[in-house]
């Protein structure tokens, strides 16, 4: 494989030592007063790494890792990763049954959480993830039923409940207590290669349960430094982003991106329009990483100014549209996923769409490989003709956690996307839909069937259909519709107050319908028909 990553060997561990090579005490995460710099980030995850080595976390371990976005995730991450350990990023959003399965799902030995982020009390979700939890004693090696490969839990809080192994300063402080020296250290870090497995995020895909992308070394490091070539970052830049770092969005193409070119990754106080203004106008803001809907936030706030954007320097192409400098049509948009460990198809910030390019999703990024096949034949289409788009290259996944290779990946090692697409014969890929019922909303994966099954577990459901609507700054909405049994009566707020506490904030639909059986159009074998219901509910007939 040609080396794209320059330097060193594309591992996480080298990332670190080329960050205090070139950028030592340039910032590399900021919030607030909390300044971490590049040697800030490699000294405490030092620290992290050898307290980690020392509770017995070795190569191949899974580390859970449940926290919000600040200066002390980018430390725990590398500290996981730096000893070979495979980082498991949950969701914050993440709900007592959602944390219950990626705990168990991913094997999860050691976890990682804060003990609070917004409304959130992780100590309160964990005890009803893990109800047996309440009579554990932290001081020993944990034996849950329900996550049998779960060993012990630490809280990255002053204060850890009874069921912990210990807070962030005992963690901190094992490696030395316990003789693992930087020495030691340096050891276990030359046996990380490219290779070894990194990371594994959970998205939601075309089933109910969400789905375990696994990462190495390699394409972590290799798919973020190629993303931010495509960057105007600099060192010394500061990038203002809510983008959750658990997520490939926020990982990929914000924080590591912008760390390979020596910049900064601002995390507001709080995800709210007030604090991302807050930083904006406090932190020296270079760039901005934020959804249209919360610029227009922004944008609705009295201190609010227009320089406030126009001074900025673009993070995306569709940023120049926003402060009037190309329309909105001159300026392409981007295409990936989890699987690809960001987009495999986008465009330079200096290039402006031409008329025949209108709607282009841009070209490869360089080492991805594209080809365009027909779903029903698999026969590859030539240039122009719509079909499934299949992606392989260095960014690509290692596979899904627990899945056969040859139940991911096809024999020429292509992962077929669902995603249907054209490719013009200069490479600009236009995005026609999916071939899966996946909604994407605001940046997140929803998967239709997992908030089906919620829904139906309400004794007053008989059936449900959940399915994407279009929406200007989230790209689709969930939606619902509820099929109540016969006799059975129940409110749209009843159902929302439910799902709420079942599903993570973005899988609770918008709206839902709650309607009887003869309401709802049917294919032949009685199944709802989603492509009519969607036509009934467009029409306005179920309002």
């Amino acid at each position: 494989m040609t080396e794209i990553f320059p330097d060193a060997a594309p591992t996480t561990v080298a990332m670190l030592r080329r960050g205090t090579k070139y950028f030592g005490t340039t910032a590399q995460v900021i919030q607030g007063a909390n300044i971490l710099t590049f040697d800030d980030v490699e000294r405490r995850s030092a620290e992290v790494a050898r307290g980690l080595l020392a509770a017995g976390v070795g190569k191949g371990t899974r580390v859970g890792l449940l926290m919000p976005n600040e200066p002390d995730w980018a430390v725990i991450f590398f500290a996981i990763t730096r000893i070979g350990a495979v980082a498991v990023l949950i969701s914050t959003f993440a709900r007592g049954a959602e944390l219950a399965y990626v705990i168990r799902h991913s094997d999860i030995d050691t976890l990682i959480t804060a003990d609070k982020f917004l409304q959130y009390d992780y100590v309160e979700r964990l005890a009803e993830a893990l109800p047996s939890l309440g009579t554990t004693d932290g001081g020993r090696q944990l034996r849950l039923p329900n996550a049998p490969m779960l060993r012990s839990i630490w809280f990255w809080a002053d204060q850890a409940p009874s069921f912990a192994r210990g807070g962030r300063t005992e963690l901190a402080r094992l490696g030395d207590s316990e003789g693992f020296t930087d020495a030691l250290l340096n050891e276990v870090e030359q046996e990380i290669t490219p290779a070894d497995l990194a990371l594994i995020i959970y998205t939601s895909g075309s089933t109910s349960r969400p789905k375990g992308v696994v990462h190495t070394h390699g394409s972590v490091v290799r798919q973020s430094y190629v993303l931010s070539t495509y960057m105007t970052f600099v060192r010394g830049d500061r990038l203002l982003t809510t983008q959750p770092f658990f997520w490939v969005g926020g990982l990929s193409t914000s924080l590591l991106a912008a760390n390979h070119s020596g910049a900064a990754v601002v995390c507001p106080d709080m995800p709210s329009p007030a604090s991302m203004m807050v930083s904006l106008q406090r932190d020296g803001v270079t760039h901005l990483a934020l959804w249209p809907a919360q610029i227009a936030n922004l944008r609705s706030l009295p201190e609010f100014r227009e320089e406030y954007l126009t001074n900025l320097k673009p993070f995306a192409m569709q940023q120049y549209a926003m402060v009037g400098l190309a329309t909105p049509e001159q300026t392409p948009n981007s295409l990936g996923m989890t699987e690809t460990f960001g987009p495999h198809s986008k465009e330079h910030l200096d290039c402006f769409l031409p008329p025949d390019k209108v709607g282009s999703f841009g070209r490869a990024v360089p080492g991805v490989e594209r080809k365009i096949i027909d779903p029903e034949t698999g026969e590859t289409l030539a240039n122009g003709e719509p079909g499934e788009l299949l992606v392989r290259g260095p960014g690509l996944m290692n596979g899904f956690y627990k899945r056969e290779r040859d139940e991911v990946f096809d024999a020429d090692g292509f992962y077929h996307s669902g995603d249907l697409c054209r490719i013009c014969p200069d490479g600009h890929l236009f995005f026609d839909g999916r071939s899966t019922e996946l909604v994407k909303t605001g940046g997140a994966n929803v998967a239709p069937r997992e908030v089906e099954l919620a829904l139906m577990q309400n004794p007053m459901v008989g059936e449900a259909a959940v399915l994407g609507l279009p929406h200007k700054d989230l790209g689709e909405i969930v939606v619902a519709v509820a099929v109540l049994r016969a006799n059975q009566n129940s409110t749209e707020q009843e159902l929302l107050d439910g799902l709420r506490k079942q599903l993570s904030s973005y899988k609770v639909p918008k709206k839902i319908w709650v309607v009887k059986d003869a309401d709802v159009p049917r294919t032949d074998s009685n199944k709802i028909n989603k492509p009519s219901l969607r036509n009934v509910i467009l029409s306005g007939a179920l309002d």
